[in-house]
């Protein structure tokens, strides 16, 4: 029986944690919000936490400082700061991420934050790219640690992410100069090289569930989450759009392009769905998904 009063370290450890862990440009966002919004869990004040990619060997391992303070100027710079109670609590948070460097400062965060939930976590996109020893870690943190991984149609998702960079560090370049940038190996490739997380996610036995975004705007899907997570369910709000691409978006003749250049995803991708690929995916050059 969880009481109102503030847990401890111990108490988390028999709670649930959710992780989850991307894809950028996959739905994160709203899925962070749903589950920040959910009465039976607590969601971290911030999405985003970043803070096991700083302690494993990955692509984006020195990313999290310059994210943080990104996202600290966001704050600071709103015309609701300082009135906004939320605001605050977003900042306060923010500026302790730098301080996790063990797991029991990870836990004590939450434990410092939650009351009676049953289910705690945060979603990380970074994490996606984490490789299986640091998920094995993290699966032990609590007696209960289940992973959530979001996919997207890869080129719906490339699309995106590069109106996101264009919008955010890159509005110098033109769609067409990020785009000669998608290469194997290059860091945007590696935002949305799913089969990568699959086998990190497989060879590190952990509990995980994968949602295809497609799918996810739909009362059947959010019911599943719900139950697999141990959670009641809350009604959606689908309506609500977070995040969403800004800019201008890329032309037919550009979304052709990027999936002759994702064609590899696609053919690894449809060799592990097999006959249960999302229908709603760009499986062929020159379809539209829908």
């Amino acid at each position: 029986m969880f009481t109102l009063r503030h847990p401890t370290i111990d108490d988390l450890r028999q709670r649930r944690l959710v992780i989850g862990l991307g894809a950028m440009k996959s739905g994160t966002t709203w899925l962070s919000d749903y589950l920040g919004r959910h009465p039976g869990f607590f969601h971290a004040p911030i999405k985003e936490m970043n803070v096991f990619n700083r302690r494993w060997p990955n692509p984006l391992q020195g990313d999290g400082p310059a994210f943080r303070l990104w996202r600290m100027e966001e704050i600071v710079l709103d015309p609701s700061f300082p009135r906004s109670g939320k605001l605050r609590m977003q900042l306060r948070a923010l500026a302790e991420l730098g301080r996790i460097e063990t797991d029991q400062d990870y836990l004590a965060f939450f434990a410092r934050r939650m009351r009676g939930q049953g289910a705690f976590g945060e979603i990380s996109p970074s994490y996606a790219l984490l490789p299986p020893e640091a998920l094995r870690q993290m699966a032990g943190l609590t007696d209960d640690v289940r992973f959530v991984f979001l996919m997207r149609d890869p080129v719906a998702r490339m699309a995106s992410q590069i109106q996101h960079l264009r919008r955010r560090l890159r509005r110098e370049s033109t769609v067409d100069e990020v785009m000669a940038e998608v290469l194997p190996g290059s860091p945007l490739w590696q935002r949305g090289e799913y089969g990568r997380t699959l086998d990190a996610l497989a060879v590190a036995g952990v509990r995980f569930k994968v949602l295809i975004y497609e799918d996810m705007f739909q009362d059947s899907t959010i019911r599943d989450l719900c139950h697999w997570l141990g959670l009641a369910h809350s009604a959606p709000d689908f309506a609500k759009r977070l995040n969403v691409a800004q800019g201008d978006p890329l032309t037919g003749a550009q979304l052709d392009q990027l999936r002759d250049k994702l064609a590899p995803v696609y053919a690894d991708l449809a060799a592990r769905f097999g006959a249960d690929r999302p229908m709603a995916w760009r499986w062929e050059r020159g379809a539209t998904p829908g």
